[in-house]
């Protein structure tokens, strides 16, 4: 509904109609609505649907379409597939099989749980996963709603409508309701629907943790045991013996020259590509004493330390400008590398923030940390002179694995991401995108 030229989401209502529209999706190159009518041999970019029963979906799922991710693309719950799926809007049309959601600063557009395609005389091209500028997101959101008020406003359902989105307005607009209406959202409950407590639980720890960390919490843990689990995190980090210092994450320049859509996974790779290149060593195996010199620490101190967080649902950091202390969740060595580098990396995604989190979850945030973990301990252009990249055999992921420290998975990972071993599943997919 804008000049946008990435994210469109678009509407043309034929003549005489006052409600059912040609409606289109695209993302990038990605045409989400592009459909085949094996009927009468034709593709054409858009479906046929009632704008307003489309336009009431997205506003009643409006905060948790811009703010919940998801924990498993492969397992999501009932209730998160009808606030996400496409196709659990009403009124009976061929909805594309899309499934939509946060991962932060940014929304994607993924296809939907089991089959990517609607089988029938209609069939939907599959396609792959897309992410938009949050930003982007709402504001074509918001041109599509403002054309179907301004085209549908004579309809029974448009006056029921109008009152819908100018509530979301001012739910927008004030900032300690949208506040609130977020956190619900990152916790995975409608508007209203979270219990006082757990978000008022979860506000009185800005103090401690900031705003950014109460959401990758709520991520991380969402639902009525959030609260607890970002206490015991906090607990759990101040009574670690991990004592580091990240300071070093200050030093890079972030001078990536990346392109505008660049995605976690290439900020990642430069980022790690930068600090090899801070402290000399720019290929190769990062030994266990010069790993530890990225911290201030000693590797014995770091291999041999209690895990405070491993029975917690995620790891965590908290600390001032000079030292930071860890709630590790590992205990074998190139597990601890792993999760070390991780929490590195989250100083760097979150420059001069205390606090930070290390979980599953599938927040940018998230997906930084890993892909830093992954580029720093087992670069790629390395990697690909020690393995044969087009027939990579078990065997030689995992001697691989060995010459570098770290576990089979991350080598398996790297060639996955540069194209060289299939996605095994939308998890994987979403992981790199």
């Amino acid at each position: 509904m804008t000049n946008l030229s990435y994210f469109k989401f678009s509407a043309s209502w034929p003549k005489d109609s006052d409600d059912v529209a040609e409606i289109s999706l695209r993302v990038g190159d990605r045409v989400i609505s592009r459909i085949a009518d094996t009927e009468k041999h034709t593709v054409r970019d858009f479906f046929r649907a009632s704008t307003t029963g489309l336009a009431f979906w997205l506003a009643d799922n409006w905060w948790r379409l811009r703010w919940e991710t998801i924990r498993d693309s492969r397992f999501p719950s009932v209730d998160w597939r009808l606030r996400h799926e496409l196709n659990s809007a009403s009124g009976g049309a061929l909805w594309p099989p899309v499934r939509i959601f946060s991962v932060g600063d940014r929304i994607a557009f993924a296809p939907s749980v089991g089959k990517n395609v609607v089988n029938g005389p209609q069939s939907y091209f599959e396609f792959k996963i897309g992410m938009v500028a949050a930003d982007e997101y709402e504001r074509e959101l918001d041109g599509f709603f403002e054309a179907v008020l301004e085209h549908c406003a004579k309809i029974v359902d448009g006056e029921a409508l109008n009152t819908l989105l100018k509530q979301i307005t001012i739910e927008r607009k004030e900032p300690e309701l949208a506040a609130w209406r977020r956190l619900e959202a990152c916790l995975g409950f409608d508007p209203d629907a979270a219990p006082d407590e757990v978000i008022n639980a979860l506000i009185k720890l800005e103090d401690v943790v900031g705003e950014e960390g109460v959401e990758e919490a709520a991520h991380a843990q969402p639902g009525v045991s959030a609260a607890k689990s970002l206490n015991l995190a906090i607990e759990a980090s101040r009574e670690s013996n991990i004592e580091v210092d990240l300071s070093l994450a200050e030093s890079l320049k972030r001078d990536w020259k990346l392109p505008s859509h660049a995605s976690p996974w290439e900020m990642a790779e430069a980022a790690a590509r930068e600090l090899r290149s801070i402290i000399g060593v720019s290929r190769g195996l990062l030994t266990h004493d010069v790993f530890a010199d990225i911290f201030k620490a000693r590797w014995d101190d770091l291999k041999s330390a209690t895990a405070t967080a491993r029975t917690l649902p995620y790891g965590a950091r908290i600390g001032d400008e000079k030292k930071s202390r860890l709630a590790l969740q590992t205990l074998k060595p190139y597990d601890r590398r792993f999760e070390l580098a991780r929490q590195f990396g989250d100083a760097v995604w979150q420059k001069d923030i205390d606090f930070g989190i290390v979980s599953g979850s599938k927040s940018d945030r998230q997906k930084f940390q890993r892909a830093f973990a992954h580029n720093l301990l087992c670069p790629f252009e390395y990697l690909q002179r020690v393995i044969d990249v087009n027939d990579p055999t078990s065997e030689a992921m995992e001697k691989t694995a060995r010459t570098f420290g770290v576990h089979p998975s991350v080598v398996r990972n790297q060639l996955v991401y540069k194209g060289y071993l299939p996605f095994e599943n939308t998890n994987e997919e979403a992981e790199a995108a």
